[in-house]
């Protein structure tokens, strides 16, 4: 039926071009125009005839050469629809041309044809045409029920599973007495009805999903227990509960309720929207996974009763997603499981004073105190704030491992042992930018969370609002105490030498003079877009921008230093290795405590991943005198829209030295983006170069 009704509708597009290609020749004035049209493909930078095209189930771009004298044309498919996955670059000219056209990946089981037309005048002058293979059939729930088996209200209700499939599917109800059935069919979800249990004795039905015309199918267990289960419940504490599971996993098979204070908030932007973070008196908190983001509902302080029975704890594994936290969870919890909901004062956070504490607290509130950030710098999410496209659309880095998830911004903070904890805040926090970074120290509230990150598991905090930030701008409340800092800028302007503005020092690399060119990126170093502001802003909840508005402004944000050419530059200094470096020269003289070298930095897709940290009394010091420190990864900026703080320790020699000399040596020939080489024309940007020394 759906084949008929495609047939049908593309019939209609057809004949709705036709009519608007009339139209337009009819408003055509009388003007001689020719009608010679040749379009030929490039392949391997040569022009060759002109043929259908089988484009590749991945996608790729493809060019053109059209030679014609029909005046102005437009590229037009012949079924508007195919704009979806075939697009075209210019999409209008006049005469000449050269013409871009990227085919997207087909995700669909289907195979598709695209006609896209040269019109003029209201007629089709020529067709380039490309076919496209279908995919692999697939089908999933997106759903993260332990056995399958989704738990229900004893009272009936109406829910929805997704499915996220590329082909036609259909459900069934399998196994049922007539109390589950299903509901409305809406895209790529199925409704599903339960009516109320009337007895006293647990039920359950399933439901088959089924891929039309393939053997995928998938079983979804319905289970409905009684009103009599919640009456004859004991309470349990968060901690007695937890208690129970293997590594965060398992069944609750006892008849268990929990009372617990709602820790996180479900308006800050800063959590899952489908995660509600519990914590009672026992000093333990859980992670509740709601089925919905409408379920989520409950505010920050509210008391809640949570019963447990047949609910499961799993890891979160990122279903339907790139991301996975391993981190354990209440999963596919119902709202109908939330029995009562009651306004209350909260719960006082847990005091600690060592970063290394946070695993012990995953999932609780937590004031971490006498902390200061590594690099002040920004606001606390430094990424553009104009990149309006999907992020999933991007596949990972291979530095991202090394770095986050491309929503989440990492501002690590010091304890007073100098212990390194991380606070983690998303793209889609209301307070992101309304504060820049304070100078001083002091105290941060926030809930702790898990991230796996290269493998190993990162205990973080993530704040709610801006209060829960009670660190001091007051730069002398800070341990670590500025030695010499470059950076970072606020107006783009002719530079001629890159000096720092506190203390003794200067910024070169090892391939070009010390002139900095304004805003152009023909030459070694030039000032480009930092993604940091440098004051605060405020958002504009109506239409989601903050204001002032984040641009390449003066007054709005930063910029950075960024350069070009760091692999086999004819003009490097550095003769006895391929790797371009920044080099920094100072004077340590008088410095005492720890030094470290603290600094904003990131590449682009072409730039350099590994840069080796080393340093030297000379920049004419031979390659194998200069001593090692550590081999540092850039994040790659076309992923992450931002640069990645560092603060890397140095050594005791490098303290009282008249003339420093610290190297970011590209170390390895391989752009952030993946392993091959890198791109003359891939950048590194630094915001901010500071050495600072702690006591």
């Amino acid at each position: 039926m759906k084949n008929i009704l495609y047939i049908i509708q593309r019939g209609l597009a057809l004949l709705t071009l036709i009519a608007a290609l009339t139209v337009v020749s009819c408003q055509q004035k009388e003007v001689t125009y020719g009608s010679d049209v040749e379009i030929l493909q490039i392949v391997d930078g040569q022009q060759v005839a002109l043929s259908e095209i089988n484009a590749s189930l991945g996608g790729e771009k493809y060019e053109f050469i059209l030679y014609s004298n029909i005046g102005e044309w437009q590229l037009l498919p012949t079924y508007e629809e195919d704009n979806e996955w075939c697009k075209a670059w210019p999409s209008e000219g006049k005469d000449d041309a050269l013409i871009s056209i990227k085919v997207f990946k087909n995700e669909t089981a289907y195979p598709r044809t695209c006609e896209m037309n040269i019109v003029s005048r209201g007629k089709v002058m020529g067709t380039i045409t490309f076919n496209q293979v279908a995919n692999q059939p697939t089908m999933e729930l997106a759903y993260d029920y332990p056995e399958d088996t989704k738990i229900v209200n004893e009272f009936g209700e109406r829910f929805k599973i997704r499915v996220n499939s590329n082909i036609e599917w259909k459900a069934e109800v399998t196994n049922n007495g007539g109390w589950l059935t299903l509901g409305d069919k809406m895209g790529e979800y199925q409704e599903l009805v339960v009516t109320e249990n009337p007895t006293n004795e647990e039920r359950v039905s399933s439901v088959k999903f089924r891929a039309i015309g393939t053997d995928i199918e998938h079983i979804l267990y319905i289970r409905q227990g009684t009103s009599e289960d919640f009456k004859a419940a004991d309470k349990w504490t968060i901690l007695q509960t937890i208690s129970l599971l293997d590594e965060g996993t398992g069944v609750i098979a006892d008849n268990i309720y929990v009372q617990g204070y709602v820790v996180s908030d479900p308006t800050c932007g800063n959590f899952d929207d489908t995660h509600m973070i519990v914590m009672d008196e026992s000093g333990a908190g859980i992670c509740v996974e709601f089925e919905d983001v409408d379920s989520n509902i409950y505010p920050l302080g509210t008391l809640v009763t949570l019963h447990l029975k047949d609910m499961a704890f799993t890891l979160d594994k990122g279903v339907g997603t790139d991301e996975s936290t391993f981190a354990s969870k209440l999963a596919g919890f119902p709202s109908s499981r939330v029995k009562f909901a009651e306004p209350s004062s909260g719960i006082a956070p847990i005091e600690i004073t060592s970063a290394t504490d946070l695993e012990r607290y995953e999932h609780c509130l937590v004031t971490l105190k006498n902390v200061e950030y590594l690099v002040p710098y920004g606001t606390y999410v430094n990424v553009n704030e104009d990149f309006n496209g999907d992020y999933l659309d991007y596949a990972y880095s291979y530095s991202q491992p090394f770095n986050t998830f491309y929503h989440e911004y990492v501002q690590p903070l010091r304890d007073k042992q100098d212990n390194i904890a991380e606070l983690y805040t998303r793209r889609s926090a209301k307070f992101r930018a309304l504060r820049l970074i304070p100078e001083g120290s002091g105290d941060i509230t926030g809930v702790v969370m898990r991230r796996t990150k290269d493998d190993k598991a990162v205990f973080h905090i993530r704040m709610r609002s801006i209060e829960d930030d009670k660190v001091s701008d007051d730069p002398a409340t800070r341990r670590a105490k500025t030695v010499m800092q470059i950076g970072p800028w606020t107006a783009k302007k002719q530079i001629d030498k890159i000096n720092a503005n506190i203390g003794v020092g200067h910024l070169i690399t090892s391939a070009s003079n010390e002139g900095v060119v304004l805003g152009s990126s023909s030459v070694s170093i030039y000032l480009s877009d930092s993604w940091a502001r440098c004051t605060p802003a405020t958002l504009n909840e109506q239409n989601g921008k903050w204001y002032p508005l984040y641009a390449t402004a003066e007054g709005v944000t930063y910029f950075t230093v960024s350069a070009i050419n760091w692999w086999g530059n004819n003009y490097n200094r550095i003769t006895d290795c391929d790797g371009v470096a920044w080099i920094i020269t100072t004077n340590t003289t008088g410095v005492e405590g720890q030094l470290s070298l603290d600094l904003a930095m990131c590449s682009s897709s072409g730039g350099p991943m590994y840069y080796m940290i080393e340093y030297s009394t000379s920049e004419n010091t031979p390659a194998d005198e200069w001593i090692p420190v550590k081999e540092i990864i850039a994040a790659n900026s076309s992923i992450s829209y931002g640069q990645k703080l560092y603060s890397i320790d140095l050594p005791e020699q490098c303290k009282n030295v008249p003339n420093l000399v610290i190297r970011m040596r590209v170390s390895q020939n391989m752009r952030s983006k993946n392993t091959s080489a890198i791109d003359p024309t891939g950048n590194t940007k630094i915001g901010l170069i500071r050495l600072s020394s702690r006591l």
